[in-house]
């Protein structure tokens, strides 16, 4: 009997030694630089020559200054999202730089392994809505759309615009907001009274969908300026304005210049600028900023005109087509917004998102 105790005893001490012996999960989060800073930048797909692409140009940089980058493409399905963002962390990447569409996963994530960071583009969030491994990049979308709203409104000859988007989300819901607000004060100052229709697709990647929304739009509200922020479901649009010979407005990048460079001139022909929103270099101002070991964590940085992190392209195909007296205006609302003297409306001014759809009901 006693040899029977001690044999148990000696098992449970040696599973005790076990435990106390087996490796920790390390929680603590190292000082990042460059020589030991992994990345992973998270996409839903390459190749809209918009959003997704913006920022793969600014990895495309870091890439060429020595910094070691992987971009992960993980599609738009939310069940695969996690475990395409736990492929980077088992590759040892400590830096998560994913937008809005994964931020569910991605927060659960950040809360799981608290020795890795994570950058939430896109997100606007407060200090303590903030865990401690996190930093947001918002951008003032709703300033640039603004703009393209004067301008769409200023330039229609049908009296009827249209802003079609891939999802109805609130960072997209913030592009719609500036837009309307830009339509509004145009006709208020101008005795005008231009419409706004809109539509959604659903998906950032369904450029078939898009076309049948703006062919849609063209023929049965006659809407001839179209302004679009749905990544690669944009293609639609600048297809639809091809057919139907009417003004593209593109977003993000200079999708003038994308399409050009791809060898599609007759699309790029038909985007008479885009509203620039600075993915890419803001992201490489975010990682030069932790490799200088800036205090960016717990806090959100928001970018817009006054930072040159949004605002619109002027280039060949705007200086020919836009009227002289069309860009002045368009610059003195720059200024004015710069100056804070024009506040424009944002999704998240609103208490609810019925709220915000009784705007764009007032602009229809």
């Amino acid at each position: 009997m006693k040899t029977i105790i001690r044999c148990v005893l000696c098992g449970l001490l040696a599973c005790f030694a076990a435990a106390c012996s087996a490796p920790k999960k390390n929680t603590e989060q190292p000082e990042l630089h460059k020589d030991n800073m992994k990345i992973a930048y998270l996409v839903t797909h390459l190749g809209d020559k918009s959003y997704c692409d913006s920022g793969e140009a600014g990895m495309n940089r870091l890439r060429e200054e020595g910094y070691d980058v992987t971009t992960y493409e993980i599609g738009e399905d939310p069940s695969g999202f996690r475990a395409n963002i736990m492929t980077a962390i088992d590759q040892n990447c400590n830096l998560i730089l994913g937008n809005s569409n994964f931020l569910e996963t991605l927060d659960e994530i950040a809360r799981e392994h608290p020795e890795v960071r994570f950058v939430l583009i896109d997100v606007k969030r407060e200090p303590e809505e903030l865990l401690d491994n996190q930093a947001a990049v918002f951008y003032a979308q709703n300033e640039g759309s603004y703009l393209i709203g004067v301008l769409s409104a200023a330039i229609t000859e049908t009296g009827t615009v249209a802003i079609d988007v891939g999802k109805d989300v609130p960072v997209i819901g913030d592009f719609v907001a500036g837009f309307v607000n830009g339509v509004k004060d145009w006709n208020a100052a101008n005795g005008t009274d231009v419409k706004v229709v809109s539509g959604t697709v659903g998906s950032w990647s369904d450029p078939s969908s898009m076309k049948a929304i703006c062919l849609d739009q063209a023929k049965n509200s006659h809407a001839d300026v179209f302004y679009q922020a749905a990544g690669g479901s944009g293609d639609g649009l600048f297809e639809a304005c091809v057919q139907t010979d009417s003004w593209a407005i593109g977003v993000d990048s200079d999708q003038y210049q994308a399409y050009m460079d791809a060898g599609q001139p007759r699309k790029a022909e038909v985007i008479l600028t885009s509203m620039i929103k600075e993915v890419g270099n803001s992201l490489i101002n975010t990682v030069y900023a932790i490799d200088n070991k800036e205090d960016i964590w717990k806090k959100t940085k928001i970018l817009g005109l006054a930072e040159e992190s949004v605002g619109y392209v002027d280039n060949e195909n705007y200086q020919k087509h836009v009227p002289a007296k069309v860009r002045k205006a368009l610059l003195e609302s720059a200024a004015n917004i710069t100056a804070k003297r024009i506040s424009v409306k944002s999704y998240y001014d609103f208490k609810d998102h019925n709220e915000y759809q009784e705007y764009l009901k007032s602009a229809q």
